[in-house]
């Protein structure tokens, strides 16, 4: 009897000391639950639960990709009418978080793609249409092109648009990282990435948040 009491006991004492831990996780999962998609993305991803910390990064590119920004000045852009636009940095709008990167398994496939033989052909030369879907509410959308180029600059621009705009940006496929991006350019705006490493490959890439379809797309050297 003394042993069953014990028994007893003993299930009653652990019981006591795990109820804490479980109310402790079903109140994070409540506070999280409970927030709006901005709120989400500014939570420390670190410190969060394992199973809210992909839904954190998605709320986080939702803004992210809402505006324009470079990296390290490596991208800006040129309106119709000649004026040109220098783009904020993504640090200074997103401090402590990180540039968005492609999956590595999509940064991989997306290196194949570059004609190379012996050599990289170190130059951007893309004429050819494009369909712009609406862009994702998670990440960017995938390169049309990619490319090595040699050029103190590579221009991408958008010749003809289903609609009236597009989003467009630049991804370094070396390391799966964006470096630049810019949205709802107007017909015939020009997206320029500049500091170019020759052994980089690059990706470009555009979506539009107008009218989905094919437009012809220019991504050339200079």
């Amino acid at each position: 009897m003394k042993k069953k009491s014990l028994f007893v006991f003993s299930a009653l004492a652990l019981l006591l000391l795990l109820t804490p831990s479980f109310a402790l996780a079903s109140n994070q999962q409540n506070y999280f639950a409970s927030l709006s998609e901005e709120k989400l993305a500014y939570q420390d991803v670190d410190a969060a639960p394992t199973e809210w910390k992909d839904d954190i990064l998605n709320a986080r590119n939702s803004i992210i990709y809402s505006t324009s920004w470079t990296v390290d000045g490596q991208v800006g852009y040129e309106l119709p009418d000649g004026m040109l636009v220098a783009l904020p940095e993504f640090s200074d709008l997103f401090p402590g978080w990180d540039v968005p990167k492609l999956k590595e398994d999509v940064r991989k496939e997306q290196l194949t793609k570059p004609q190379t033989y012996d050599f990289h052909t170190l130059a951007a030369n893309y004429v050819g249409f494009v369909y712009l879907f609406e862009p994702s509410n998670s990440g960017a959308s995938l390169p049309f092109y990619t490319f090595y180029s040699s050029a103190n600059r590579v221009t991408m621009i958008g010749d003809s648009l289903p609609g009236t705009s597009y989003n467009a940006g630049f991804t370094n496929l070396n390391t799966g990282s964006d470096v630049g991006y810019a949205n709802n350019l107007p017909q015939g705006g020009k997206l320029y990435l500049t500091k170019l490493n020759s052994n980089t490959a690059y990706g470009a890439r555009a979506s539009t948040y107008s009218t989905t379809g094919y437009a012809q797309m220019s991504v050339v050297d200079g």
